[in-house]
């Protein structure tokens, strides 16, 4: 794997909650916006937006089998500012919204399935 790309994925797992800018990303390895997206989609088939997302839904996913917050209170948690683009993004990614999914993987008590 290129440096540059370990660098800003160790970077992005380090605090994935953190608002980064691709051009900012870039700097940081001496790169060009577009030649670190290239890179990026080159070694892991996805763009930078893309994995930050993901990992986002996916820790959304986590939260909502594992504790009884609201929905609106997880998106913020994991950075979603604004509740349409969370319910959209997990939608895309899932299958179903947020609270659908909650539904989904409890049991009938409202606890997470063993």
């Amino acid at each position: 794997m290129d440096r540059r790309v370990k660098d800003v994925l160790d970077r992005l797992s380090a605090d994935w909650r953190q608002t980064y800018s691709v051009p900012a990303l870039a700097a940081s390895v001496n790169l060009g916006s577009s030649r670190l997206e290239h890179l990026f989609r080159d070694t892991l088939r996805m763009s930078i937006r893309d994995l930050v997302r993901t990992r986002r839904v996916a820790e959304a996913a986590r939260l909502l089998l594992t504790t009884h917050k609201r929905v609106s209170e997880i998106g913020r948690d994991v950075g979603f500012n604004d509740p349409s683009n969370f319910n959209h993004a997990f939608r895309r990614h899932f299958g179903l919204s947020p609270r659908d999914y909650r539904k989904a993987h409890r049991d009938k008590d409202g606890e997470p399935e063993s």
